[in-house]
Order: C-alpha cells, then sequence, then structure tokens
C-alpha cells in the first residue's frame, strides 16, 4: 500500500489528540502495511496500540478457549477510543490450520472480540488490496490492487461535501426509487437520520445511507444485474415489497436463503447511494459497486447499528442504478 494513501485516509478518520487508537491487524501473513499504519500515527504524534492477529495468534486464542477472552484481556486497551480493522483478510476467516473441532471455540472468541470492538466511539474497517480479499472476490489480485487503492486515493473532504450535498438535496421524507420501465418502491424515512460514509465507518468508502421506517416500504424494484453471494449472478429480477418485507421474488435462490433465516432478513432495511467517484460499477456483485457513483443499494435486514429497529443478525446489500426521488 502507498503510504500517501494511508495519510489521506487516516486524515478522513479524524482522529484527534485526544484519542487512542486500537490498531487491529488481521494479517495474511506480511506485516508491511502495519508498519505503514503506525509510521503514519507516529508522524502525525496520534497514540495507539497495535493487536497483530496473524493465523498463529488467532490459533493459539482458539486453542486456548473463550474464557480467556475476558476483563483482563482487554484491559490494556481500556483507554482505547477509536479501533480500526486493517483486513488484509476477513476478521471471520477460521486459520487455515485450525482443526474443525476448534470452530465453535474460535467463534465464541470472535463474538467477545467484536463486542469489546463494537463498543467504541468509532469502528473502522478497512479492506486492503491484499491477495486474499482478491481471491475472495474472485477477481485478478493485480486489477483488483489498482481498483481498490484507486477507490481509496480521493479527495475525501470533496467526497464528504459531496455526500452532505446529497443528503440537503433530499428533502421528501417519501422516497421513491424507479427501476426498469415500471417498477416504483416508495419508502417511508419519516423520523430517520441519514448517515455519511466517507472516511469514518469503512475503506473504501463513499456513500450516504439511511435505515427506512420498516413496516412502510411498499412496490417492486426490478434488477437487470442481481448477484447473490454464494450463488452468482442473475439477469431481469425483480423483488415484491409489502409492508416493508420482500414477501415474493423471482429469484429462486434468494426465496431459498430468505426462508432459512427469521423474519427480520426480508424487511428493506436499508437504502444507500453510492458517491465515490473513483469507483466503476462493475454489476458482478463487487464489494466496490455499492460506493460507485450513480449507483444506489437496498439492504435486507439489520438496520438497528445506524438508525433502524431491525435487530437480525441478516445484512445482505443488493446494488442497482436507477431514479431515486
Amino acid at each position: 500500500m502507498n503510504q500517501n494513501i494511508i495519510n489521506k485516509m487516516i486524515d478522513a478518520m479524524k482522529i484527534t489528540s485526544k484519542d487512542t487508537v486500537l490498531l487491529n491487524y488481521w494479517s495474511e501473513g506480511d506485516d508491511a502495511d502495519l508498519r505503514l499504519f503506525e509510521k503514519t500515527l507516529q508522524e502525525k504524534e496520534l497514540k495507539y496500540k497495535t493487536i497483530n492477529f496473524t493465523e498463529e495468534y488467532l490459533t493459539s486464542l482458539a486453542n486456548d478457549g473463550p474464557a480467556q477472552i475476558n476483563e483482563d484481556f482487554f484491559k490494556p486497551y481500556d483507554d482505547c477510543t477509536i479501533v480500526v480493522d486493517v483486513l488484509q483478510r476477513l476478521a471471520g476467516m477460521p486459520p487455515k490450520n485450525l482443526p474443525k473441532e476448534k470452530y465453535g471455540d474460535f467463534s465464541e472468541v470472535l463474538r467477545k472480540l467484536f463486542g469489546f470492538m463494537s463498543q467504541h466511539e468509532k469502528l473502522i474497517q478497512i479492506t486492503m488490496p491484499s491477495r486474499t480479499n482478491a481471491a475472495l472476490a474472485g477477481e485478478d489480485f493485480e486489477e483488483y490492487k489498482t481498483k481498490v487503492e484507486k477507490a481509496l486515493d480521493i479527495d475525501y473532504s470533496e467526497l464528504e461535501k459531496s455526500c452532505q450535498s446529497k443528503i440537503n438535496s433530499i428533502t421528501s421524507k417519501q422516497i421513491t426509487v424507479k427501476t426498469g420501465k415500471s417498477s416504483v418502491l416508495t419508502m417511508d424515512i419519516t423520523g430517520r437520520e441519514w448517515n455519511i460514509d466517507a472516511g469514518e465507518g469503512a475503506f473504501p468508502c463513499g456513500e450516504v445511507y439511511i435505515a427506512p421506517v420498516e413496516d412502510r416500504t411498499n412496490g417492486e424494484i426490478f434488477f437487470e444485474k442481481f448477484f447473490l453471494e454464494d450463488a452468482g449472478s442473475f439477469n431481469n429480477i425483480t423483488l415484491k415489497v409489502e409492508n416493508g418485507k420482500v414477501v415474493e421474488s423471482d429469484c429462486a435462490d434468494l426465496n431459498e436463503l430468505l426462508s432459512q433465516q427469521d423474519e427480520g432478513a426480508r424487511i428493506v432495511g436499508e437504502l444507500g447511494i453510492g458517491l465515490n467517484p473513483a469507483v466503476e460499477y462493475s454489476g458482478k456483485g463487487a464489494a466496490l459497486d455499492e460506493d460507485a457513483l450513480g449507483t444506489f443499494h437496498i439492504g435486507l435486514g439489520m438496520n438497528f447499528l445506524f438508525g433502524g429497529n431491525n435487530k437480525t443478525r441478516f445484512h445482505m446489500d443488493f446494488v442497482n442504478v436507477g431514479e431515486i426521488g
């Protein structure tokens, strides 16, 4: 990673001299990026502590058992106000050499870790342009690295201005989304606040998002391209929504997925609008797509972390293009 990009990202996080950063490094085996983050924080005279979650360390935590993840474990980090996860690999991925009989202990260790991290004022997650993340995205490493670094190497102050301008332009509490030739979806956002993701939530970033009132989304939404994780891409899919819930779709795999979840998974829990000019919409379900300028996405499921009431653990975003008014 280019240190100039890291410098821009840390500025966008709005860390102050009163803060102490907990820098969690989810490593794929190379700590070079961790050293660059540490160097940048030092140059800016910002306080930080680190935990290097290598595969070896995660294996030892799982083998020793979740009971060790207690108050004493977290005590050295009690003064941290901001958590930054630098993700060369997904935090939830079990270590390669961990025996399957230890997966339950590993999951419980993660639950305790995330419980502590999520209590902080800011929890920022950075998806790095690593080989592991490229493989998980099903993309060539060099192409993935170029796309991610381009999405990160932006003017974050201008992005924040664009996000605020977009919010200011939306004056109605009734949002209408038009897709395809005739599909219309209406959302009620009365009492809900827009959120900005321009560097204080995730990287890459570039969106505004809101939790619509859970039982007041109605109509249909059409997807010319529809990507479902672990199932693949589909064409010309329509979702029908009544009183906030997806009641019908012509995608059998989505219907099957939702049938295996609690009822909260069917709720339209989010509307997001992409505003990052450095991201090109691929339509292939790429993680970057939801930040692309000119796109929007709806999220099914959980929204209580950003102003809603739906506390299901399920959350999945579906990116689209269309007209929002």
